[in-house]
C-alpha cells in the first residue's frame, strides 16, 4: 500500500475528489496554502494499494490542469519611492496549477471500526499527565520510530487525544475534512516507538465510538471510526 499525498489547486480539488469517490477511494481533505502565491490549494490523503497507484494518477493528470496567472512583481507599498513615482511595473505572467503527488510506502494500514465497551483506563507510562518536560540546550537524535497518521472522526477526536497524551505519546492535530461529504474530521500525527505501536492502535480502538451505519461512498460497506497509516520514519529528531 501506498499512501499519496496530493497538493493541487481549490479549482480542481471537488471535481477531483468526486472522481476519485467514484472509483472507490476515500480521501481525506487538508486546506492548505502556497507558499510562492500565497494562493489557497487543497492536499488530499489517500491510501492507494501499490497496483491501483498508476490509476489514480491518472485520475488526477486528467483533472487537474495549469493555469496562468498574472501577479505583480513587486508587492504595493514595498518598492523605493523613485519607482513608485515612475511608470507602475508590468505584472509578471506565471504558471500555476496542475498537481504535486507524493507516494509514500505504507508500512502497515488498519481500519478501525470503534470499541464495543466504554473507552478503556489508560494508565501513564511516561510520567504522570501533566508533568513537565525535562528539556535540554542540544539537539538530541532519538531511537528510529514510526510516525502514524490517524484519521479519526470529529467525535472521537477529543477521548482519543487525551488517551494517548496520558499515555506519554506526543501528538500533532490537524483539523481535516472528508472528501464525500465535506464533514470535519480530525488527523492526528503521533511518533511511536516500534513496540508500541500495537498499544497505540489498542488506544486508538478503546476510545472511538463503535460504528455499523453504512458508508455513503458504498453502501454495505462499515463507517470507520479511525483510518491508521503507519510509516518508517527515517531519523527522529528533537530540537
Amino acid at each position: 500500500m501506498q499512501l499519496l499525498l496530493a497538493i493541487v489547486q481549490d479549482e480542481d480539488a471537488d471535481l477531483l475528489c468526486k472522481r476519485l469517490n467514484a472509483q472507490g477511494f476515500r480521501i481525506t481533505r487538508l486546506p492548505t496554502v502556497g507558499g510562492f502565491l500565497a494562493r489557497g490549494n487543497v492536499t488530499l490523503l489517500m491510501g492507494v494499494e501499490d497496483e491501483q497507484v498508476d490509476e489514480v494518477l491518472g485520475t488526477i493528470r486528467a483533472t487537474c490542469h495549469t493555469r496562468r496567472s498574472f501577479i505583480n512583481p513587486m508587492p504595493l507599498g514595498t518598492e523605493p519611492v523613485h519607482l513608485a513615482l515612475a511608470a507602475p511595473a508590468m505584472p509578471l505572467e506565471v504558471l500555476v496549477g496542475g498537481a504535486t503527488v507524493f507516494a509514500i510506502p505504507v508500512k502497515r494500514f488498519e481500519r478501525i471500526q470503534g470499541a464495543t465497551t466504554p473507552a478503556a483506563t489508560v494508565s501513564p507510562s511516561a510520567g504522570p499527565a501533566g508533568q513537565p518536560e525535562t528539556s535540554t540546550p542540544t539537539t538530541t537524535e532519538a531511537a528510529p520510530m514510526n510516525l502514524m497518521l490517524v484519521v479519526v472522526q470529529n467525535e472521537d477526536a477529543d477521548p482519543v487525544t487525551q488517551a494517548l497524551l496520558q499515555a506519554g505519546h506526543r501528538v500533532t492535530r490537524i483539523n481535516t475534512a472528508g472528501a464525500f461529504l465535506r464533514r470535519g474530521n480530525v488527523t492526528l500525527l503521533i511518533g511511536v516507538e516500534e513496540g508500541k505501536v500495537d498499544e497505540v492502535l489498542g488506544l486508538i480502538r478503546d476510545n472511538c465510538r463503535l460504528r455499523l451505519e453504512e458508508s455513503p461512498l458504498a453502501a454495505g460497506m462499515p463507517m470507520y471510526s479511525a483510518t491508521v497509516f503507519v510509516l518508517d520514519a527515517s531519523r527522529h529528531i528533537r530540537i
